[in-house]
C-alpha cells in the first residue's frame, strides 16, 4: 500500500514514520505538512492510504469528505474518536495516542475488498489513574495541587511560588514548573536552571528505579534555610519541552506525592492541541486533587479567565463547580465585586488578592516570595488561603537579614563604580530649597 502521512507535528512523525516503514507490506510515499498536499496526491491517484491528524494545516471537515473517496483508506487521528461528529465517518478513526500497529491493522481492514462488521476499535491511550485512586499518607490534609490561568499572566507563578512557601512551612511540600510555555520559576526563586524536570526525565526514561537519585539531585530548596519545601523548575529553553509528555508527567506527580504531603503544580494556560505543551498542560490538570484558576480581575482578565474555565470544561470533563477561582490584582475602585464575577464565570472565588504593586516588586526584586514580608498585602492574602487549604494556623519562619550575599544580578550591581555626580546634585538640590525656604520666611 502507498501511504501518505498528514499529520503536522514533529513529535507525531517521528512516532510514526518508522514504525510504518518497518511493515514490509506499507510504502511512505509522502509526508505532507498541509491539507493541500494530500488532495493533490489523492487526485493524481498517486497513493492508496492517508494517515492524518484533525490537526493538520488547513484540514477542515469538506477536505476530509473529499479524501474520504472510494479506493482511499484514510485513516483520520483525532483527540477522541467517540465524539458525535466522528461517528458518521466511514472510515477508521483512531485516538492520536494511537499505537503504530494499530494504525497498521486499521489501514489493512478498511482496505478496499476487505469485509468488516464495525469500526476498527482504537488503542486508548495510556490510562491515567484518577486522583482519587493515587496512594496517600495517613494524613487528611494534603494532596496535588494545580494552579493555572488563563491567557497573559495573571499571576499563576507568583500564586504558586507563594502558596508552596506557605504550605511548606507547615509540612513537607514540592513545587513543579509545569508550565512550558514561559518558565520562570528558576529567576523568581534565584535557584539553578541547569536543574530541572526535563533532566529528570532524561534520568529516568531509561532506568524507572531511578526515580529517587534523580529528584535528590533536580530538587531545590525553595529558599534559603528550607527543610521541607523544594522546587523543581521548569525547562529552561523551548526547545527541551518535547522531552516531557503526559505519561511522564502523571508519573512525576505520583512519585512526588508519595514523598511529599503537598505538591503544587504551576501550569500553562495553552490547553487545545496535540503538541508537549498542551497535552502535558492537560495531563496535570487531571491529575490534580484541587484546580486553583488564577485570573486578573480587570474586565480582560475575567475574560480569559472564562475562556480558561470552558476549555477546562470541555477537554477535561472537570466542572466549573470544582474549580476555583483566585482573582488577583483586584482593586475595588475599578474592579467589579466578589460576587458579581462568581455570577459570571458560574464558579466559586475562593480568595480576592488585592492590588500591591509594591510588595510583589519587592517580593520580585529581592527574589523572596511575598508571604515572608508581612508588610505586603498581597502576601497577607496569599497566607489566608493557604491557612485555608492546611486547615490550620501556619507560622512563616522570619525573613533573612537584609544583607544577605545575594543573587547574581545583586553581586553584579556592586561591581559597579558609584558614580561622583550624585552627591554635588544632591547638595545643590538642598542649597537652592534652602535658599527659597529663607526667602518665604523672610516674606
Amino acid at each position: 500500500m502507498r501511504v501518505a502521512l498528514g499529520l503536522g507535528d514533529q513529535e507525531l512523525e517521528q512516532r510514526f514514520r518508522p514504525a510504518l516503514e518497518a511493515f514490509d507490506d506499507l510504502h511512505i510515499v509522502a509526508q505532507c505538512l498541509a491539507a493541500d498536499q494530500l488532495l493533490q496526491l489523492v487526485g493524481a491517484r498517486q497513493v492508496d492510504a492517508l494517515v492524518v491528524a484533525w490537526s493538520l494545516h488547513r484540514l477542515t471537515d469538506a477536505i476530509v469528505d473529499e479524501l474520504d473517496r472510494p479506493g482511499v483508506t484514510l485513516v483520520l487521528l483525532v483527540v477522541d474518536p467517540d465524539e458525535e461528529r466522528w461517528q458518521r465517518r466511514r472510515g477508521p478513526v483512531l485516538t492520536i495516542g494511537a499505537e503504530p500497529a494499530a494504525v497498521h491493522q486499521a489501514m489493512l481492514t478498511a482496505r478496499p475488498g476487505v469485509r468488516t462488521t464495525a469500526r476498527p476499535v482504537a488503542v486508548a491511550e495510556p490510562v491515567v489513574r484518577k486522583a482519587e485512586d493515587r496512594p496517600r499518607s495517613g494524613s487528611g490534609l494534603g494532596g496535588v495541587i494545580a494552579v493555572t490561568g488563563g491567557a497573559g499572566s495573571p499571576g499563576r507563578t507568583t500564586v504558586a511560588i507563594n502558596l508552596a512557601t506557605a504550605l511548606g512551612a507547615a509540612a513537607p511540600t514540592v513545587l513543579v514548573e509545569l508550565d512550558l510555555c514561559a518558565a520562570a520559576m528558576a529567576a523568581y526563586l534565584d535557584a539553578d536552571p541547569s536543574r530541572n524536570v526535563c533532566t529528570l526525565a532524561h534520568a529516568v526514561r531509561d532506568d524507572p528505579h531511578l526515580w529517587g537519585p534523580a529528584l535528590g539531585d533536580e530538587l531545590q530548596p525553595l529558599r534559603s534555610g528550607a527543610t521541607q519545601a523544594f522546587v523543581l523548575c521548569g525547562p529552561p529553553k523551548r526547545e527541551m519541552r518535547t522531552s516531557l509528555g503526559p505519561a511522564l508527567v502523571e508519573r512525576l506527580i505520583d512519585e512526588l506525592a508519595q514523598r511529599f504531603q503537598w505538591v503544587i503544580l504551576d501550569v500553562g494556560p495553552e490547553l487545545i492541541g496535540i503538541e508537549a505543551a498542551p497535552a502535558t498542560h492537560r495531563a496535570a490538570l487531571a491529575r490534580a486533587d484541587h484546580l486553583l484558576l488564577v485570573g486578573a480581575a480587570d474586565f480582560v482578565g475575567v475574560w480569559h479567565a472564562r475562556t480558561a474555565l470552558e476549555q477546562i470544561e470541555r477537554l477535561l470533563g472537570i466542572e466549573r463547580r470544582r474549580v476555583n477561582v483566585i482573582l488577583n490584582r483586584h482593586d475595588a475602585r475599578y474592579h467589579h465585586a466578589r460576587q458579581e464575577v462568581e455570577w459570571h464565570l458560574r464558579a466559586p472565588v475562593v480568595s480576592v488578592i488585592p492590588f500591591d504593586h509594591a510588595g510583589l516588586q519587592r517580593a520580585t526584586l529581592e527574589q523572596r516570595p511575598a508571604v515572608l514580608d508581612s508588610a505586603s498585602r498581597a502576601g497577607r492574602a496569599l497566607l489566608s488561603l493557604a491557612e485555608g487549604l492546611h486547615d490550620g494556623k501556619l507560622r512563616l519562619p522570619a525573613p533573612a537579614a537584609s544583607g544577605s550575599r545575594g543573587g547574581w544580578w545583586r553581586q553584579l550591581l556592586r561591581r559597579q563604580p558609584e558614580r561622583q555626580v550624585t552627591r554635588p546634585v544632591l547638595r545643590v538640590e538642598r542649597k537652592r530649597r534652602g535658599a527659597m525656604a529663607g526667602g518665604r520666611s523672610q516674606a
